[in-house]
C-alpha cells in the first residue's frame, strides 16, 4: 500500500478525464478557487494507474470521470481503493451520468463524492470548491454533492 502525502506539502490534486474541454473548465475552476494546489491531468485511466504504481506520494484527492478510454473509472476505482485503502487518498468521481445505479455503485466501491458535471461554470465551480474543502475534512456532506447546488 502506499504511504499517505506528508501534511505539510501543497495538496496535490489528480483529474482524469478523457475530454479536453472539461479538463480545461476544471483547470480554470481549481485555479479560480485555489492557487496552492499541485495538479495533474490525465486523459485516460491506464495512465493514471501507470503512475501510481511508480509513486510512493500518492495524491490527496483524485477527479476521475466514468468513461474513459483503456480502463473504465469503476476499473480505476477499484485499483485506487485496493492500492491505496479507502483513508489517504479521496476518490471524487465527476460524470455527466446522474443514473442513481452508477451513483451507488460508486459508492460502494469507495468514492467518496459524486459531481455530476454542470455545463453552467459558476455551479461546476461550487461543487469543485465543496469537494476540495473535504480534502481534509470529516464534515458530513451528501455525496451526490449536486443536491447541495441549485440547478
Amino acid at each position: 500500500m502506499l504511504a499517505p502525502t506528508p501534511f505539510y506539502s501543497k495538496p496535490q490534486i489528480f483529474l482524469v478525464d478523457d475530454d479536453e474541454d472539461d479538463r480545461f473548465l476544471f483547470l480554470d475552476a481549481v485555479t479560480e478557487l485555489r492557487n496552492d494546489l499541485e495538479f495533474r491531468e490525465f486523459a485516460d485511466g491506464e495512465t493514471l494507474m501507470a503512475t501510481l504504481s511508480n509513486t510512493s506520494n500518492p495524491p490527496d484527492a483524485i477527479f476521475l470521470d466514468l468513461n474513459l478510454p483503456k480502463r473504465s473509472g469503476i476499473e480505476c476505482l477499484d485499483y485506487l481503493r485496493t492500492a491505496l485503502g479507502d483513508k489517504f487518498t479521496k476518490v471524487f468521481i465527476i460524470s455527466t451520468s446522474s443514473s442513481d445505479l452508477m451513483i451507488e455503485t460508486t459508492r460502494d466501491k469507495g468514492a467518496n463524492l459524486y459531481i455530476r458535471k454542470s455545463e453552467n461554470f459558476t455551479q461546476l465551480r461550487d461543487l469543485i470548491k465543496i469537494a476540495l474543502q473535504q480534502i481534509h475534512s470529516s464534515a458530513i456532506v451528501p455525496y451526490y454533492l449536486n443536491q447541495l447546488v441549485e440547478e
